[in-house]
């Protein structure tokens, strides 16, 4: 019997902290990005596209400004899995390559949700080094289906 084809998505170096994510591939596309506080239809679960906002000492969340709430979508299409980029402001990278159209994802690629923010004179005070990175993110592929 062959088990529901799914994506894991493990921080890699330079990230924005995350848990790690295990995302079962079904026959819809599934938006990746930040959740939205305090709306329980776009709240991050180890299981969804979306990455939580992390909480602080304050009352404010930190999340990354490079990533967007809907920043790019993912699917199975027969034994294959695509990613797509929503318009993101900061785009969607496979391997350090910016991609403008449906990308094939492989075992191993290392994909980034944005592209690293450089902290300038302009920048406030109350924006951390966390707030400025991606989500980067080591890509495996679980085996489910013939082919992969």
């Amino acid at each position: 019997m062959a088990s529901t084809p799914s994506l894991r998505l493990s921080p890699a170096s330079g990230s924005f902290s995350f848990q790690p994510k295990q995302i079962k591939l079904r026959d819809q596309r599934v938006a990746l990005g930040i959740e939205i506080p305090n709306d329980p239809a776009h709240t991050s679960s180890s299981s969804n596209g979306l990455f939580a906002v992390v909480r602080t000492g304050s009352s404010t969340g930190i999340s990354p400004l490079p990533v967007s709430t809907s920043h790019a979508e993912v699917w199975l299409s027969g034994s294959k899995v695509y990613i797509r980029d929503l318009d993101s402001p900061f785009g969607t990278f496979v391997n350090g390559a910016k991609i403008t159209t449906a990308t094939l994802l492989r075992q191993g690629d290392i994909l980034s949700l944005g592209s690293p923010v450089q902290r300038n004179s302009q920048t406030p005070a109350y924006i951390t080094d966390d707030h400025l990175k991606p989500i980067i993110a080591k890509v495996v592929l679980a085996i489910g289906l013939s082919g992969w």
